[in-house]
């Protein structure tokens, strides 16, 4: 993930206090295109049931990829 979008997501979470260490979170533009996603920074090897349905629909294997610069349209 780009600085830029740690900056913005930081500024969402900011807003959004309810969003915690082990949260995930994915925003999409009004196009439906993933914009960014954040994970916890400590992960387990398989993730969340709804996550992984996410994953397989964004076409993401392994999360690690949501801490590359993404783009799914």
């Amino acid at each position: 993930m780009t600085k830029r979008a740690e900056i913005e997501i930081q500024e969402v979470a900011e807003d959004y206090q309810d969003i915690g260490e082990e949260d995930y979170g994915f925003i999409f533009d009004s196009d439906g295109n993933l914009k960014y996603a954040f994970i916890p920074e400590v992960t387990p090897d398989k993730p969340p049931k709804n996550i992984a349905k996410i994953m397989k629909i964004l076409g993401v294997i392994d999360l690690a990829q949501f801490n590359e610069d993404l783009t799914i349209h």
